[in-house]
């Protein structure tokens, strides 16, 4: 039986075989070994896809994988390591893969056990799973009632609060949380129908979402004014951590109109 042509391809060129299975438009980065161990060195939360080129599960796996990946975007981001590459052996070996697609989540780098993902290999399962086990998330305040004694209780450290109308908690708020586990306290409430006002003496108005900064040693919150994503939020709290930031309590800040509307990610 003669081979179609497009697998007697997959069957004479690994190397092109695996070329295809993440194109330039995908968000999937393929990393060789030292690329692995340089993903890991950062202190954040990432999703590996041990792969081989001939693997028809692999093959399949890609559009949802790549799909995942674009959901999960910059806060988890998603790698993909070729085992077939002589230069990778040994750390797929290490990395306990006896099987192809073997995907696991690191939830901080090399510095946590990773964790094998187990479920359907689609995008909706990946992406849950990586979601729901970032680590050190923030604190979770169910009631209006929550809210000043955890003010009180973490006094001595500096504060984030997220105030939002969502029923979940945003996964840039999880993976900031978890970035900055040790420097910054987190917190969370849904404040859907306002009733959190009158603790904080912030309103919600038509915002999906503020967030709150509670100095060190201070009751009062400095409402943060900018662009609620990835990099501008750590901007932010880095200038918070290394003491550049310019707090000044919501009572003194001035609404400024006119500035231009940008989609947030809170």
């Amino acid at each position: 039986m003669v081979l179609p042509s497009t697998l007697l391809m997959l069957a004479l060129s690994p190397a092109l075989a695996y070329g295809a299975l993440f194109p330039k438009s995908s968000k999937v980065k393929v990393v060789d070994a030292k690329g692995f161990k340089k993903a890991m060195e950062v202190n954040g939360t990432s999703l590996v896809a041990f792969v081989a080129p001939w693997c028809g599960h692999c093959q399949r796996m890609v559009p949802e994988y790549s799909k995942a990946a674009e959901s999960l975007g910059k806060l988890i981001p998603a790698y993909a390591v070729d085992c077939d590459d002589e230069g990778n052996k040994r750390l797929c070996s290490e990395q306990g893969v006896k099987g192809f697609p073997t995907v696991k989540l690191f939830p901080r780098g090399k510095h946590l056990a990773p964790l094998p993902y187990e479920g359907e290999r689609t995008a909706s399962g990946f992406f849950k799973f990586a979601s729901l086990r970032v680590p050190n998330g923030p604190d979770k305040l169910m009631k209006v009632a929550d809210l000043k004694p955890w003010v009180k209780k973490h006094k001595k450290e500096h504060r984030a609060l997220l105030l939002t109308k969502d029923s979940k908690i945003p996964l840039l708020w999880k993976v900031l949380a978890s970035k900055y586990h040790g420097r910054l306290r987190f917190g969370t409430h849904r404040d859907d129908k306002g009733a959190a006002t009158a603790e904080t003496g912030v309103e919600l108005g038509d915002s999906k979402s503020k967030v709150l900064i509670y100095p060190s040693g201070s009751s009062s919150p400095v409402v943060y004014e900018g662009v609620s994503k990835l990099k501008e939020l750590t901007d932010y709290f880095d200038s918070i951590v290394d003491g550049t930031a310019n707090l000044k309590p919501a009572s003194e800040e001035k609404t400024e109109g006119g500035s231009e509307k940008v989609k947030d990610e809170l």
